[in-house]
């Protein structure tokens, strides 16, 4: 009798049978020997229905169907690995198997295949469970299968998966069809991405509108016995503004009263301070700092990862949120440790042999493990550093040494002075132990001369600094991976705030990449530099499910978050799952009955009858336009100056319909950062000039206003006007 193993990826199941010695051969699709059967899936084998695999009449998108709920889930097989699933269901279904190993990823996801495959197969043999979050050497995986458990154990992982599938499924398929018949455009809206689109464009909205003010500080040089020291004007009445005046003159009367006048030191303060290791790395965490010091995308740095941990076997399983190891692990730590510290000595110049210990709670915490330990380097790796695949080996490998080096340690010193009872601040940094930052570069040191408190001196000079407040920064990938992972700072409620202070958050450390690329290939975002910025499309979704109180929800980050937290506590055991699928069936009919009643502005209403699914979201006709696009009022523009051709409305632009044939013109529909309207576009074209246009953005985010011209080549161009 035999045993059969089911792997997730055809990678893993060479990696078992490399392991448990066996040969490559057997058959198509599976690997066999004297004892095991080892087959793989491939992802998701199987897929929900599609609405019109239900009933045909689906097919048709209309309102009168909506909403669609499913009275029993069915599942088909993916085209494109119905082989392998049939290959599966076939080795299933033989008499010489007495037992099944499941051995897809360790988490909700990957327990959510197996299951849909041994469903789909009607499987009725005895099932384990293979779990490890380690990477899988011949040692790993033979301890393991020492140590598997019963697949019952696991039946909440399961049934958290399928709670997660579902209500994707309700929410994105019908307020999808929902939005598409009631805007006139393809649209897809989703449980999570949706949320994660409120926030970029809630951050695109704030940077339009915001204006900057202009502030003055003064900084001011004191000289005192063994020294001068700068220092910050500031009003201890202002706990929000300090050190700023939004008028010049204050500064500039308070630098000639003060001019060679008597100051004393009120108040010098020194404090060490000790700064910690950061534990682990988790997957969002290396994606956040990938993405800062290399421009990685986060689908970039998990690719990297992942292939470190199946071909180069040199990292642990990748998609952890977790920063900790169990104590269980110490003794595989340890040995990792010493190890490192032979291959790479020069960065144990710091290292703190007592923190090599389950004491050690930034590394070893079994209360904050989750289903994957914290990322660590398993072997060194054969590559070139300065290789993308080193790169992120090199920052693991880092981040796991520094916590077996000694603290960061340094001297902060607070000075104030008083000059004729104006109030004046400065700070002073010295380092006492550079610790684990040795692996990070330098750090800056503000050295103050010997000074000490009721010492006098003189005012110096004084520089009146003209600033300006800066708008919010726009989103990058790293800003972004860190509001969908701690949501907290992002609700104003207490309650929601100690909820979100857990490891809940926007998708799972496995899907947030996903989420992005899933948004960038929709058009809702774009990626210009390391910024990711909203469209027109993307503002003009949110906007609509944001005017309606049910729909709403969906942009609200505060909402998605919940229903993380309650598929966590089901995976957990405390989440009644029917108690979860009736809420979510209840909120797509009440949102249905809301969008039903939505009045759709007269020049946008069509006829058109939508037949596709979420591939055609983003199809383009030959000429590059949207399939599906907007049949709202057209605009007339009158003919191409170059050519006399008739100009086109194309996503992001007007062109000349003969762009294939050469010729240049083109107006952007957003220049310098601001989205132009319809009226300007056309006064340009018939004018040649605009009228003076405010809230354009340079390079450096700096706004300025400006005539826009076009000239006699059709190539648009600013016209500043002189300030008066």
């Amino acid at each position: 009798m035999k045993t059969f193993i089911l792997t997730e990826k055809p990678s893993v199941a060479r990696d078992f049978a490399s392991a448990l010695a066996m040969k490559s051969g057997g058959g198509d699709g599976f690997i066999e020997n004297e004892n095991y059967i080892i087959s793989w899936a491939i992802g998701h084998l199987l897929t929900p229905y599609d609405p019109e695999d239900y009933d045909k009449s689906f097919k048709r998108w209309s309102l009168t169907t909506l909403p669609i709920i499913p009275v029993e889930w069915k599942f088909k097989a993916q085209p494109k690995t119905k082989k392998q699933l049939d290959i599966i269901k076939r080795l299933l279904k033989r008499t010489d198997i007495e037992k099944i190993i499941v051995a897809t990823d360790a988490g909700r996801e990957g327990e959510l295949i197996a299951r849909l495959i041994l469903n789909e197969a009607r499987s009725k043999t005895k099932a384990f469970r293979f779990w490890t979050s380690a990477a899988l050497t011949k040692e790993v995986i033979h301890t393991e299968l020492k140590n598997i458990k019963p697949l019952y154990d696991f039946d909440r992982l399961f049934i958290a998966g399928r709670a997660r599938q579902r209500a994707d499924w309700l929410v994105g398929m019908n307020l999808s069809r929902l939005a598409t018949i009631k805007l006139g455009d393809l649209f897809s809206v989703g449980r999570v991405q949706t949320a994660v689109l409120g926030l970029i464009v809630e951050r695109r909205k704030a940077i339009d509108a915001f204006v900057p003010k202009d502030y003055f500080e003064l900084k001011a040089q004191f000289q005192f016995k063994k020294g001068s020291v700068s220092a910050y004007w500031f009003d201890p009445k202002k706990k929000d503004e300090e050190k700023r005046q939004d008028r010049r003159e204050f500064f500039d009367s308070l630098v000639k009263n003060l001019e060679k006048k008597t100051c004393l030191i009120t108040v010098l303060s020194e404090t060490e301070k000790t700064s910690y290791p950061q534990g682990l790395y988790s997957l969002t965490e290396l994606q956040r700092q990938a993405n800062m010091l290399y421009g990685f995308s986060a689908s970039k740095t998990l690719e990297l990862a992942q292939s470190l941990y199946e071909k180069h076997k040199c990292l642990s399983y990748p998609r952890t949120d977790s920063k900790v190891m169990a104590t269980s692990s110490f003794d595989m730590v340890k040995g990792l440790v010493y190890k490192f510290k032979d291959l790479y000595p020069e960065h144990f110049e710091k290292f703190a042999a007592f923190k090599v210990s389950v004491k050690n709670k930034t590394v070893f915490d079994d209360s904050r493990l989750t289903d994957h330990h914290g990322l660590v380097p398993l072997k060194d790796f054969s590559g070139a550093e300065s290789s993308p695949e080193g790169k992120i080996y090199h920052l693991v490998l880092k981040r796991f040494i520094s916590n077996f080096l000694e603290n960061h340690r340094y001297l902060e010193t607070e000075v104030e002075i008083e000059c004729e009872k104006e109030k004046f601040k400065t700070r002073g940094k010295k380092i006492l132990e550079m610790g684990f930052k040795v692996l990070e570069g330098k750090e800056n040191e503000e050295i103050l001369p010997s000074i000490s408190q009721g010492e006098s001196g003189l005012f110096g000079k004084g520089e009146v600094e003209s600033k300006k407040t800066r708008p919010p920064a726009e989103y990058t990938e790293a800003s972004l991976l860190y509001d969908m992972t701690n949501p907290s700072r992002l609700v104003e409620e207490q309650e929601l705030k100690k909820i979100f202070r857990t490891e809940i958050g926007l998708g799972t450390q496995a899907t947030r990449a996903q989420i992005i690329e899933t948004l960038l290939k929709r058009n809702y975002i774009e990626r210009q530099g390391k910024n990711l910025l909203a469209t027109a499309k993307g503002i003009e979704l949110v906007d609509r499910l944001a005017a309606m109180p049910v729909t709403k929800t969906l942009t609200d980050v505060s909402q998605t978050a919940k229903l993380e937290l309650r598929l966590q506590s089901m995976a957990e055991g405390e989440e009644d799952d029917l108690d979860f699928m009736d809420a979510i069936v209840k909120y797509v009919e009440n949102a249905t009955s809301e969008w039903k009643g939505v009045v759709v502005p007269e020049g946008q209403k069509r006829e058109k009858v939508y037949t596709g699914k979420y591939a055609r979201f983003n199809k383009k006709k030959e000429d590059g336009t949207d399939a599906g696009a907007s049949a709202g009022p057209k605009l007339e523009l009158g003919p191409c100056p170059l050519c006399q051709a008739e100009i086109k409305d194309f996503p992001k632009s007007y062109s000349c319909s003969r762009w294939k044939e050469g010729c240049g013109f083109t107006i952007w529909k957003i220049v310098a950062r601001k989205k132009l309207s319809a009226p300007t576009i056309k006064s340009l074209i018939v004018n040649k000039k605009t009228g003076v246009i405010k809230g354009f953005k340079s390079k450096a985010g700096k706004s300025f206003e400006a005539c826009l011209l076009l000239n006699k080549d059709g190539k648009v161009e600013f016209e500043f006007t002189p300030r008066k």
